[in-house]
């Protein structure tokens, strides 16, 4: 697993990133970001990170792999979708 944070330049708006959720009981669950109608379902799944209630990962495919990514900043991630930070 690779530090979004540490890429310097993850692609947080990609559409063909996948993101999703991990909780503290090992739940699973996929966060969509294809359209802006599915901005509401980020910005939750923002606020339920930085409230550590659970963590968020994203996969980044390639060409020949995809890797996986924690988010890890959660700022560069809330810039991205233009979310205000408070």
């Amino acid at each position: 697993m690779r530090s979004a944070k540490e890429t310097g330049n993850f692609p947080y708006t990609v559409s063909t990133v996948c993101y999703f959720e991990v909780d503290k009981n090992g739940n699973v669950s996929q966060v969509y970001h294809k359209n802006k109608s599915d901005r509401t379902k980020l910005l939750e799944a923002y606020h339920r990170v930085n409230n550590k209630t659970t963590t968020l990962y994203a996969v980044w495919p390639g060409n020949w792999s995809s890797d996986l990514f924690i988010i890890d900043d959660l700022d560069a991630f809330a810039k991205a979708f233009n979310f205000l930070i408070d």
